[in-house]
């Protein structure tokens, strides 16, 4: 059996009850951490573009575009609503980094809506889209061109996985399904700190609910598009894919669980994770002023995407001396860090020339070593950030994450009654009424 065959049939034959419980806890806890994200994604500067384009371009009105006060077409809601979900770079991260929640969680909620699917048939479909992504995307890490975006490579499959589940499809209509979204794949890492970024897991989420409709009504395409000749192993990695890594242990391990995932603290990279803690211990550990730092060093491997002297806020996700000086400025790193008012006030412009950034080897870890004015010298490091899986978050401070995320469009009403609804997830008979939750309600 094919490997495309062999993920063909495990997406098909997965049952909610074959799932373990420590698997469906995950599961709950990344799609509740995925809607937050999405909440506060869709009142960025951004999202009234996404708004505006997805509205202008119509469709049947079925599928909820989170934060608006309209519904469109699956494959249109999916996309706007990755873009939201991935816009802050604020959504859990897996282990190599793929960005599964904003590919896989829009495209289940869209169809699922239509589908009138219940909270069970949104886990199961999570679980399935992100074990596919991740498998793929372990599979292929080491032959990954870095030009390219990985969610954009792996997340239209991550998508199509979750997206067939949700429709019932059987194996060899997810085989067609999987040949479809295999020809959607691409995103250039060189958009990386531009709005660009955020529509590679949203163009994800949309391509796999396209490549699902599509196959359900047997549209044809290669039945093995992964070991094809000429297929997405030869295309994309010069046929170096690590077949074991997709299919062996199918249905026995859950890569929600091992390697596990990442709840990011603050919304940026990955990557900035370490340093961004390292610089806060600092602060507070040595009740550190910036007008007493004459330099940070931050130790961490590689120097970052973006540079020193990012081009705008959102690019300052990417820019690790961005990041070091705004820990330092304002003891906390938050959404609004990231705007360009932020970016381009007095004190942070003053304050970045003062940040340094060495690579060191060490990929798990990072220093802080002020030098301060009077000639002295203090440092702190970060070894495992706040909600690193190997550090989880606790139960208060996910909630409070939650909390400051669906507070950017909800009240706290209406966000308590989201918690409660999103910790029974299981309990939902339709999906579309936790969608109708993700919409401002009208007062009066």
């Amino acid at each position: 059996m094919g490997p495309t065959e062999a993920l063909s049939r495990y997406i098909a034959g997965l049952r909610y009850q074959d799932l373990p419980a420590d698997v469906i806890q995950a599961a709950k806890i990344a799609i509740m951490d995925g809607v937050s994200v999405m909440l506060a994604g869709s009142v960025q500067p951004l999202a009234a573009t996404i708004r505006d384009y997805t509205r202008e371009l119509g469709g049947s009105p079925n599928c909820t575009v989170v934060g608006s006060g309209f519904k469109t077409n699956a494959p249109s809601a999916a996309f706007a609503n990755g873009v939201f979900g991935h816009c802050l770079d604020f959504e859990i991260q897996g282990d190599p980094p793929t960005h599964g929640t904003s590919s896989c969680l829009p495209a289940a909620l869209s169809l699922g809506e239509i589908a009138g699917s219940s909270g069970k048939a949104i886990i199961e479909s999570y679980v399935l889209g992100w074990e596919v992504q991740g498998r793929v995307r372990a599979a292929t890490a080491e032959a990954t061109n870095p030009a390219y975006h990985p969610p954009g490579l792996v997340g239209p499959l991550g998508s199509a996985a979750a997206s067939a589940r949700v429709l019932g499809l059987d194996a060899d209509t997810v085989r067609l399904a999987l040949g479809m979204a295999a020809s959607r794949t691409g995103g250039l890492t060189a958009n990386t700190g531009t709005m660009v970024k955020s529509t590679h897991p949203g163009n994800a989420a949309r391509m796999g609910v396209e490549a699902a409709m599509l196959a359900r009504t047997g549209f044809t395409s290669n039945e093995n598009v992964l070991e094809a000749p000429l297929g997405y192993a030869d295309a994309l990695f010069d046929g170096e894919i690590n077949w074991n890594v997709i299919t062996e242990g199918l249905g026995a391990s859950y890569r929600l669980i091992e390697p596990g995932f990442d709840i990011k603290r603050f919304p940026a990279q990955i990557h900035m994770q370490r340093p961004i803690e390292s610089v806060l211990n600092l602060r507070e550990r040595h009740d550190l002023q910036p007008d007493s730092v004459q330099e940070i060093v931050v130790e961490t491997q590689g120097q970052g995407h973006s540079g020193p002297i990012p081009k705008s806020g959102l690019d300052g996700k990417f820019s690790i001396e961005y990041c070091a000086a705004a820990a330092l400025l304002d003891g906390n790193v938050g959404i609004d860090t990231f705007t360009d008012e932020r970016r381009f006030a007095q004190d942070m412009e003053d304050t970045l020339p003062r940040m340094r950034v060495e690579s060191t080897r060490d990929a798990y870890g990072a220093q802080a070593v002020a030098t301060l004015r009077d000639g002295s010298v203090v440092s702190a490091e970060c070894r495992d950030f706040t909600g690193a899986s190997a550090n989880p978050m606790s139960d208060d401070a996910r909630i409070a994450k939650f909390e400051h995320c669906a507070h950017r469009l909800l009240s706290e009403r209406d966000t308590q009654s989201l918690i409660d609804t999103l910790e029974h997830l299981e309990d939902v008979d339709d999906v579309s009424d936790l969608m109708a939750m993700l919409v401002q309600r009208q007062v009066g």
